[in-house]
């Protein structure tokens, strides 16, 4: 009897996934890829000492000591092969040459957005104390690790238990965009700078696990994914359009 295969498109995070579970379970897989490298829009790389990020994506909670660390651990081989991230973005105002760096530091961004704006002094607090409240926090528990519909009501039970330190900034105008949330804000600038940590329609909850877990040294780039799949380039064809990757366990 012939062995089951599957053919996946693309060697992102899913894709590789998708590929590692296949082989556990039995299939020979074959994974087309476009780019030269796995990790689809996880994936950075390093030119001219700037660090090149080929996508807005970045890995939560690739270090050792959080749930969906696990998930991780089950399809890439060396954790070295990620750069931490202890500097999030970085907003210039042209035209008067302020500018603004989201790093690690929560002392020092509340001390840095105090300085363009005194008057939002009440906002960036609150920004500040809502990103504290999020570190330390296992996003596994905030039902990430698991797919919602193998959830029971037990568990999400259990989940909102776990949650209850923070659950206040999943609620109320916390819930919000980021987008409104910065409208009281009486600053233009920096108005500009709340709303676009992420992007304007996302939670605010969202920016404050974001620069909970940047504070935590939880937040990473992928340099380069060496899996537990083996990848083998596709040659003969001159055609590197579609490149093909095989795993191997």
């Amino acid at each position: 009897m012939n062995k089951k295969s599957i053919i996946i498109i693309g060697a992102g995070l899913a894709g590789l996934s998708t590929g590692c579970y296949s082989q556990m379970n039995g299939y020979q897989t074959h994974i087309f890829e476009h780019h030269t490298m796995p990790g689809g829009v996880a994936t950075c790389w390093k030119r001219k000492g700037y660090i090149i990020d080929g996508g807005i994506h970045f890995l939560m909670c690739h270090k050792p000591g959080q749930s969906i660390y696990e998930i991780y651990a089950n399809w890439y081989s060396s954790v070295n092969r990620f750069l931490d991230m202890t500097s999030y973005c970085r907003f210039i105002d042209e035209a008067s040459g302020r500018s603004v760096q989201i790093t690690r530091d929560l002392d020092l961004l509340a001390k840095e957005l105090k300085a363009v704006s005194p008057a939002d002094s009440r906002f960036i607090d609150d920004l500040v104390t809502g990103a504290r409240a999020m570190q330390g926090t296992d996003i596994g528990e905030m039902g990430m690790s698991q797919p919602q519909e193998l959830l029971g009501f037990p568990d999400k039970l259990k989940q909102m238990w776990k949650m209850r330190r923070f659950f206040k900034y999943f609620t109320g105008k916390y819930a919000g965009s980021a987008a409104n949330y910065a409208k009281g804000i009486h600053d233009p600038w920096l108005r500009y700078i709340f709303e676009n940590m992420f992007l304007p329609e996302v939670p605010i909850w969202f920016i404050l696990m974001l620069l909970g877990m940047l504070a935590d040294g939880q937040m990473g780039c992928w340099k380069g994914v060496r899996s537990t799949l083996s990848f083998l380039s596709k040659s003969g064809t001159g055609n590197w359009a579609g490149r093909r990757l095989t795993g191997l366990l």
